[in-house]
């Protein structure tokens, strides 16, 4: 019985902790607008890996436009 309580508690230890880990790495992701490239034709995604090596999105911007935000690994 005591064998089996302690093996649950150190499961759940074990969980929480590799879910705090995630959550830790998800926070050091910056975001930084690259006005220099359009949105067409993959040259968004491929000057964020060139410039910061990230990954690059078009997001629609407020005045409908679309917009290339490069998400990247923030330096220490």
């Amino acid at each position: 019985m005591t064998k089996s309580v302690f093996c649950a508690v150190l499961i759940i230890f074990i969980l929480g902790f590799m879910a705090n880990e995630t959550q830790g790495q998800l926070g050091k992701l910056c975001k930084e607008p690259l006005p220099q490239t359009d949105c067409g034709a993959g040259s968004c995604g491929a000057l964020c890996r060139q410039l910061k090596h990230g990954t690059g999105h078009c997001l629609r911007g407020s005045e409908g436009k679309y917009v290339c935000f490069c998400y990247f690994k923030c330096p220490s």
